[in-house]
């Protein structure tokens, strides 16, 4: 229990080059239409080019920041934003089919329920790291939820 283990989506080096070169391409209809001269539907496409071009953003940082690490205190999940699922507002963790991925869910004591963005299993054949790494997870919630840190 003296490491604290740290996990992220295997794939998101790859996915944050393809949302890189989707931006640059975005960037280059603007600059072609920009040279064409169009001014209605280069205003238009314009607007609408920094909405997906902000969104293509986001979703990269996501993507590219996007870790769970486990502590004494609970899980620490960061998407965009730094949050801490306490150990003692744990009532289950288990792991859930969504879409082509499996998950792992995290049910809080109110009901809730949040889907970790790591560890993820996106093919068959990442399944023996994919449940080594869910096991990992509860292993540290049964140990944890019974003692707080200090």
């Amino acid at each position: 229990m003296y490491d604290q283990p740290k996990f992220a989506n295997p794939r998101r080096g790859l996915l944050t080059a393809v949302y890189a070169v989707l931006s640059g391409l975005l960037l280059v209809l603007l600059a072609v239409t920009a040279a064409a001269g169009l001014p209605g539907p280069t205003t238009a496409i314009l607007a609408s080019s920094q909405t997906l071009l902000l969104m293509a953003l986001m979703l990269q940082l996501y993507l590219a920041h996007g870790y769970v690490k486990l502590t004494p205190q609970g899980i620490v999940v960061r998407e965009i934003r730094l949050r801490t699922l306490p150990w003692r507002d744990v009532a289950g963790i288990r792991t859930r089919r969504l879409r082509a991925n499996t998950v792992v869910e995290v049910v809080m004591a109110d009901g809730r329920r949040r889907n970790l963005v790591a560890p993820v299993m996106l093919r068959e054949k990442d399944a023996p790291r994919f449940f080594a790494e869910a096991a990992r997870i509860q292993h540290w919630w049964a140990y944890w939820r019974g003692r707080g840190p200090g």
